[in-house]
């Protein structure tokens, strides 16, 4: 328990976390980190939290290795925690927590919205053993999960049209599709709720989500938070030649490229 403390930062009497350490938390997701640079610069720390706690949540699908608690009860335990910690009733007692309240608190992020990214992972826990896994079932999983995490950084950058913040869940569904192309061998050997479908159908449903994202009225100062939509583009229009391996200099130059053009008028 000491040393769980000691790793998770639970008990620690600081309240806060330095920038740079709440990137290498948030750096654990390399694609949508790098997209979070071409942020303005005083929304990136608010971005690496949000990337940050999206990871300390997908910990918790993998399988548990406490002696105690073992299977999906272990991962349940741990969204619990953050579940209670995002709704008051439970104290602060984990590095990251102070910074996401405080996001909370400020209303640069809806406390739903976080809440969502539990709820995700809690449906994963509960319908990845199902037999018959149903399409609306992944895509309710997606909208509150990759879905909710552009949508944070859509409100990090001030945007409250919500037909806006929905185009912009789109993006992070089909960022999500896409990652499901390349690294689905990688997933379904770590037990995670995989795609109920053939890989063409996926492949279509992320086409359609970068369709709902296309089309006017989406700001240029906002259009960095569906950055992962280059990526998606990318995934989505390939083979199976790239699945499992890591992304080439292609990948990030693309990325890079549309980011740049992004940050002049910031």
């Amino acid at each position: 328990m000491a040393r769980e403390k000691e790793r998770t930062g639970m008990g620690m009497n600081a309240t806060e976390l330095a920038d740079d350490a709440v990137f290498s938390l948030a750096a654990a997701d390399p694609d949508r980190t790098l997209c979070a640079r071409f942020l303005p610069a005083p929304c990136r720390p608010a971005a690496w939290c949000v990337l940050a706690f999206h990871n300390e949540v997908v910990r918790a699908l993998a399988p548990g290795r406490s002696g105690a608690v073992a299977g999906p009860m272990a991962g349940y335990i741990r969204l619990q925690w953050w579940r209670d910690v995002l709704e008051g009733t439970r104290g602060p007692e984990h590095e990251l927590a102070p910074r996401l309240l405080a996001l909370v608190e400020q209303r640069r992020v809806a406390r739903q919205t976080l809440l969502r990214l539990v709820a995700s992972a809690e449906a994963e826990l509960a319908h990845r053993d199902e037999p018959d896994p149903s399409i609306a079932q992944w895509r309710a999983m997606l909208r509150d999960g990759a879905g909710a995490v552009q949508r944070a950084m859509g409100e990090i950058l001030g945007v409250q049209d919500n037909n806006i913040l929905l185009r912009l869940e789109a993006c992070g569904m089909a960022y999500g599709a896409g990652a499901l192309l390349r690294h689905g061998a990688v997933l379904g050997r770590a037990g995670r709720f995989l795609f109920p479908g053939p890989v063409e159908d996926l492949r279509r449903e992320g086409q359609r989500l970068l369709a709902e994202l296309a089309g006017p009225g989406l700001a240029r100062s906002w259009r960095a938070a569906a950055l992962p939509a280059v990526l998606a583009r990318r995934d989505l229009a390939r083979g199976g030649e790239h699945a499992g391996h890591p992304r080439g200099v292609g990948d990030r130059l693309a990325v890079m490229l549309a980011g740049m053009g992004l940050t002049r008028p910031f």
